[in-house]
């Protein structure tokens, strides 16, 4: 069945706080919607007797990290500036969910999901590794040609996979709180690096990393063009109120 028309597609760039970090990505949808509702502003539904909302994430963030700069589409059912879409959601979402920019992308383009290329993160360690040893072990980590894995999958066997080709950078520097390794993954259908089974691989339990997406990597013909909005400083206060909507990721 055809979607109904969605004349604006409007591409929201919003940073994931650490007081979410634990809420699942349909629940950050639903949380989304109700303050799309909250706004006034025309969200597009898909069709069916279970409508949802047509609100597109570029990557789901893993339950349990942060995203500083997160993207996702929002389809509306009558044009309304980027401006004015930002100043109007903003001051309806709860605390950890800031809006940083707003621009308009055409409504027929490719989906925001498929032009996902990489993303950026940043890792904390304990204080107590050493900066020298970190590097020992980075060092050792890209001298080699292959780096076999294996991911456990959600349904039917564990998939094996080379962890090598998926890193595209990796480097670690001091930190206030320990080192901090950056690196940048790629980010492809069927060939996704995760943060967390790089520090695996590096020797250091993920769970003792303090984790966060810094970007996400878009091909280089989706690159924002001149003229998005950017969030204006007299935005009133965020209200603490929240709630349950039922929704999905439905580009």
């Amino acid at each position: 069945m055809n979607e109904p028309s969605a004349p604006c597609r409007l591409r929201v760039v919003y940073a994931h706080g650490p007081q979410l970090q634990y809420i699942s990505h349909l629940d950050l949808i639903r949380v989304f919607e109700r303050a799309v509702r909250r706004a006034r502003l025309p969200l597009a539904y898909t069709q069916g007797f279970n409508a949802r909302p047509r609100i597109s994430m570029a990557s789901p963030l893993p339950v349990g990290m942060a995203g500083e700069r997160e993207l996702a589409d929002f389809y509306l059912t009558e044009r309304v500036p980027a401006g004015e879409f930002l100043s109007r959601l903003a001051p309806q979402l709860p605390p950890g969910l800031t809006l940083l920019a707003v621009e308009e992308v055409p409504r027929q383009g490719p989906s925001l999901a498929s032009l996902v290329r990489a993303a950026r993160y940043r890792a904390v360690l304990p204080a107590h590794y050493s900066l020298a040893e970190v590097q020992q072990r980075i060092d050792e980590l890209l001298q080699q040609a292959v780096l076999p894995r294996t991911r456990r999958a959600k349904k039917g066997r564990p998939t094996d996979y080379d962890l090598r080709p998926l890193i595209q950078t990796l480097t670690v520097e001091p930190g206030a709180d320990g080192p901090v390794v950056r690196m940048t993954l790629a980010a492809l259908p069927g060939a996704t690096g995760r943060p967390e089974e790089v520090l695996d691989a590096l020797g250091y339990p993920p769970a003792r990393a303090s984790i966060v997406r810094e970007e996400i990597i878009l091909a280089p013909h989706a690159e924002a063009p001149a003229g998005e909005a950017g969030l204006p400083e007299d935005v009133g206060e965020v209200p603490e109120e929240s709630g349950d909507f039922a929704g999905e990721d439905a580009p």
